[in-house]
């Protein structure tokens, strides 16, 4: 995607986080000793037990108990990990808004708008790489079962609010509030969307050439502005297809 002038970033402000229980553990940047590195462990041994269950199963038919017992685990051991069913599923949302709000603040300072915008895309992919089996296998969960599906974007505004004030944070007086910034936060999170969703479906074979294709498709959007779907528009001196 090309840069073009947008906000200047130049200092960093208050974490979203603070005193948030929800992202204990994954935005704190806590030490990788090996304590930590053993419960990683074990939160991904539950995590895997839990989507196997619900694709044999599916995840109103899953219970903690049966969870548990994939895993390896007492009952009460998971509830070590993970307060319940639900927040197995919600966690995988916050790990995955830690990645794009890190991208967005080590961004350079000089970058512009879409230049930062592009850099968190490409963290989310790789994010969404590592495991892409466990990505689609938790997408097709989240898709197949209403309740699994509110459980997977009961976070879903809490990353917005990450993702707004990561970019706030980069520009003087700015507040996660302000207009420019929730756009620069949706569009961020709409071509993370709509990335994910074209590899998903199959309509682009690995998720980075869906995310080219999703900043290929913003940029026309952006160019030619004014034209809808299935359209043709004059543009440039020249008649555009934006189909």
């Amino acid at each position: 995607m090309k840069g073009t002038s947008g906000i200047r970033f130049d200092k960093p402000g208050t974490d979203p986080t603070d005193g948030d229980d929800d992202w204990c553990g994954i935005f704190t940047g806590a030490k990788r000793d090996l304590k930590s590195r053993k419960q990683e462990l074990v939160r991904n041994a539950i995590l895997d037990a839990a989507i196997a269950l619900f694709e044999k199963k599916g995840f109103d038919q899953t219970d903690v108990a049966e969870i548990a017992e994939a895993a390896g685990i007492s009952k009460r051991s998971f509830f070590r990990y993970f307060a319940t069913k639900d927040d197995l599923l919600a966690r995988s949302v916050m790990e995955y808004g830690a990645v794009l709000v890190a991208a967005i603040r080590s961004a350079p300072r000089q970058s512009t708008d879409l230049e930062v915008i592009h850099r968190t895309l490409l963290a989310g992919v790789h994010y969404n790489e590592q495991p892409e089996a466990r990505a689609r296998q938790l997408i097709a969960i989240s898709t197949s079962h209403p309740t699994a599906r509110q459980a997977y974007l009961s976070r879903k505004h809490l990353v917005e609010d990450a993702v707004a004030e990561a970019f706030a944070s980069r520009a003087r007086n700015v507040r996660r509030d302000d207009l420019r910034v929730r756009l620069l936060a949706g569009i961020t999170l709409a071509l993370m969307n709509a990335t994910i969703g074209a590899w998903f479906l199959g309509e682009e074979k690995t998720l980075e050439a869906a995310a080219k294709h999703a900043e290929a498709e913003l940029e026309k959007i952006t160019t030619f502005n004014t034209a809808p779907l299935n359209s043709k528009k004059k543009g440039r001196g020249k008649e555009v297809d934006l189909r």
